[in-house]
Parts: structure tokens; C-alpha cells; sequence
């Protein structure tokens, strides 16, 4: 099995698993008060998404072209801008973050960086799978 389809289905699990600890905390906090956190909203909705992205991306991988090392930098990119912008969107959470476009805190970067991983992962993966086709 190659290491690429290993780290995408992992990253999607984990990213699964840690969509559904988020979830325990809004349900917590919703028995207690009428709305839940901005930002804890966000970290339980972008794991979750996230995972079914990556899970869809290891049934892909098999029609990519890219050699074994650019899948595995590419899944890797990827998971690792996952995991950025869940820690992103828990950090604001846990820092009362209100807005971070406006207030520019530690999560802000994290994002950028987020992105930056997440582009470049799918690109990689974008030209494999069409060179597949």
C-alpha cells in the first residue's frame, strides 16, 4: 500500500475523530447557553469536511501519474494544511477570537500557512489525476 493512500485515509480518520470531539464541546456548551462559538463551529465543520475530502482523495489516487514521491509530498501538504486549519479554528475558539481578519491573532497565520499546504497539495494531485485521464 503506498505511503500517500496511508497518510490521506489517516488524515481523513483523524480529522473525522476530531470533528466529533469539537462536536462534544458545542453539544456541552449548547446546554449551558443559546449559541455556540464562531470559531468552535469552525473547528467541528472544517475537520469534518476535511476528512470526506481527504477519504475522497485516497479513492483518486489511483488514477494519478505523479510518482510515489510527489503523492506523498502532495497527500502530506495536505494533511497537514488540514490539520492547520482545524488548529486555526480551535486557537481562536479557545482565544475568544471574535473576528480574526480584524484581529490578526496566532490562528490568522496558521490559516495562511493552511492554505499555502492545501494549494499546493491539490495542484499536485490536480496534474496527476488529469494526466490520468
Amino acid at each position: 500500500m503506498q505511503d500517500a493512500y496511508k497518510i490521506l485515509i489517516l488524515g481523513g480518520v483523524l480529522n473525522l475523530a476530531y470533528s466529533f470531539l469539537t462536536g462534544v464541546f458545542m453539544a456541552r456548551i449548547r446546554t449551558t447557553q443559546p449559541s455556540v462559538p464562531r470559531y468552535l463551529i469552525f473547528a467541528h465543520t472544517g475537520p469534518l469536511m476535511q476528512g470526506a475530502m481527504l477519504l475522497g482523495l485516497a479513492v483518486a489516487l489511483p488514477m494519478s501519474t505523479l510518482s510515489d514521491g510527489l503523492e506523498t509530498l502532495a497527500a502530506l501538504l495536505l494533511v497537514a494544511g488540514s490539520a492547520l486549519l482545524g488548529g486555526k479554528d480551535t486557537l481562536n475558539w479557545l482565544q475568544g477570537v471574535k473576528d480574526e481578519f480584524q484581529e490578526k491573532p496566532l490562528g490568522f497565520t496558521l490559516g495562511g500557512l493552511s492554505a499555502l499546504c492545501s494549494i499546493a497539495g491539490i495542484i499536485l494531485f490536480v496534474v496527476g489525476v488529469i494526466g490520468g485521464l
